[in-house]
């Protein structure tokens, strides 16, 4: 079974899938929380389980 995205709630499929801070998210969910930037698993700083950029 495929799991639910952290923002969405949707599936998330494995060619889609970000597997970040304990949680599963879709490439385009994972952004930051205050300014919404696409993020990756190089640029991202995680807080209380969300991501945020550098900024």
């Amino acid at each position: 079974m495929n799991p639910q995205c952290a923002r969405c709630g949707k599936i998330v499929y494995p060619t889609e899938k970000v597997n970040c801070l304990d949680k599963n998210w879709h490439k385009g969910c994972f952004h930051c929380e205050v300014c919404k930037m696409t993020l990756n698993m190089k640029n991202y700083k995680g807080y209380d389980k969300k991501p945020y950029c550098n900024a």
